[in-house]
C-alpha cells in the first residue's frame, strides 16, 4: 500500500468509535479517539478476533475480549500481556473530512 485511501469520512466517525476498513484486500481498524485517528490491523495477532466488531476502546486502549489482550493504537504495542505480538500500524491521513490510510508503518 503506497498511496493514501480515502476509507470514511470524518462524520461517519466520532469520538470514541472504530469501525472496519477494507484497503486492498486488508482489514483494517480505524479508530477515533479525541479527534485523532488511528489505523491498525483489523485482527488480534493472539487469536484472530474481529477486533471492529467485538474489541472495546478504551481511551487509546483497544480490548479484545476474547483473551483480554489489551493495545495501546497510539504504538500498536501490546500493554497485556507482557510480551504478547503488536498490532500492525498504518499511515493515517485526515484531508478535506476524508479519513484516508496509508502504507503500513514500521515498528519503532
Amino acid at each position: 500500500m503506497s498511496e493514501q485511501e480515502a476509507v470514511l469520512k470524518t462524520q461517519d466517525l466520532g469520538p470514541g468509535e472504530m469501525r472496519q476498513v477494507n484497503v486492498r484486500g486488508q482489514r483494517l481498524l480505524v479508530a477515533n479517539v479525541g479527534q485523532t485517528y488511528y489505523a491498525v490491523s483489523g485482527r488480534c495477532p493472539r487469536d484472530g478476533t474481529d477486533l471492529a466488531s467485538v474489541g472495546r476502546l478504551k481511551g487509546h486502549l483497544l480490548i479484545c475480549p476474547t483473551d483480554d489482550a489489551v493495545y495501546d493504537l497510539r504504538s500498536g504495542e501490546a500493554v497485556a500481556p507482557p510480551g504478547a505480538a503488536a498490532l500492525a500500524r498504518y499511515a493515517i491521513k485526515v484531508e478535506q473530512n476524508l479519513v484516508k490510510v496509508g502504507p503500513r508503518l514500521e515498528s519503532e
